[in-house]
């Protein structure tokens, strides 16, 4: 009588994955071709996937293939009296739900990034960000570091001719431009009447003194148009703490107001951009904005009495009567907790 017991059987081993017996170097041209959203699965496939993904030559085949991307990087305070910490902004790949959050786009913390200082100065060049300046156990600090956004690793570089914080800064032909600030406790008090500028390529600093600078309460915000930077009346008539400039138009959100205001320095005017109403919270007590990509910008709101930080992109639009205009591509709760965003940067990866 035979058994009714069948052997088991064996099922076949699956086959490895394809792109694992390619070369190094093939393996990286292709990876380098993908989105950048899509690297926080890749880095779970294996070893040597997330090994790749934060790899100097992925990067700079990236670069070489034209593939490169604009990413924003936000530091964050828990109490504005604290040191800050670096996030990234994570988003959906294609319209894609990200697995396991209930927001299709957050801000993700790099754990591998030390605390930095507190209202220091905080420039994006290329895929590195410079951080100078500011508060360091409440002490006014002249350090400088330079964070490799390939890596998420940091290092020192030569400290600044003065200790600043509160200051604003603009990047003109690859020269960081450090202008004005504080150099006491209080930013009411001792402001700088003083220039430094720190040479990208060589490592230097210059520091230039202005004494013809008019003295006010304290610094608000400078931009940088047109390759200058300037004073203008009529810039100077809006109290902006943010803002970015898309096609020599700049941009700020007034809390107050509950909108979007542009400038445009060939009209010297300001205006309300239009097309958003009742599409952004309302009643927000701060905001913080930059440009990314082509003709749109990321907008952070928090809202009052609430511990969350909401994110917009809006794609802005010039029209041929003057007009500016404005159009929501998502909207959505980026970060729960009683966090404060300090500054956000985008760098090219």
């Amino acid at each position: 009588m035979s058994s009714p017991i069948r052997a088991q059987r064996k099922q076949p081993p699956e086959p490895p994955c394809q792109i694992s017996l390619l070369p190094d170097e093939i393996v990286v041209d292709i990876v380098a071709r993908v989105p950048r959203c899509y690297y926080p699965t890749l880095s779970q496939v294996s070893r040597r996937f997330r090994s790749l993904v934060a790899s100097p030559e992925l990067y700079a085949r990236r670069s070489f293939f034209g593939c490169t991307e604009q990413c924003l990087y936000v530091a964050i305070s828990k109490d504005q009296t604290s040191d800050i910490h670096w996030f990234t902004l994570c988003r959906k790949p294609n319209g894609q739900q990200l697995s396991g959050t209930t927001s299709d786009h957050r801000l993700v913390h790099i754990s591998s990034l030390p605390p930095m200082s507190l209202h220091g100065s905080y420039v994006g060049l290329g895929s590195k960000i410079f951080v100078m300046g500011g508060f360091c156990n409440w002490k006014i600090t002249s350090s400088v570091s330079l964070i490799d956004c390939t890596t998420h690793t940091a290092q020192s570089l030569p400290d600044m001719p003065k200790a600043v914080a509160i200051s604003v800064t603009e990047l003109i032909d690859r020269n960081v431009y450090i202008i004005g600030g504080s150099d006491t406790l209080s930013p009411m008090k001792s402001p700088s009447r003083s220039i430094m500028v720190f040479d990208t390529d060589t490592g230097r600093w210059d520091l230039k003194a202005r004494p013809d600078w008019e003295q006010g309460k304290r610094w608000f915000s400078s931009v940088a148009m047109g390759g200058n930077c300037d004073k203008d009346e009529v810039l100077h008539s809006k109290e902006w703490s943010s803002s970015c400039v898309i096609e020599d138009v700049l941009y700020y959100y007034d809390v107050r107001g509950n909108c979007l205001r542009a400038y445009d320095p060939k009209q010297r005017s300001w205006a309300v951009v239009k097309g958003l109403e009742g599409l952004l919270p309302q009643a927000c007590k701060w905001s913080k904005i930059a440009s990314y990509s082509s003709g749109k910008l990321l907008l952070f709101l928090q809202k009052t009495e609430k511990t969350e930080i909401w994110c917009a992109e809006i794609a802005v639009e010039r029209r041929s009567d003057g007009e500016s205009w404005g159009k929501v591509e998502w909207c959505n709760v980026v970060l729960s907790g009683n966090f404060h965003i300090m500054d956000c940067v985008a760098v090219v990866l």
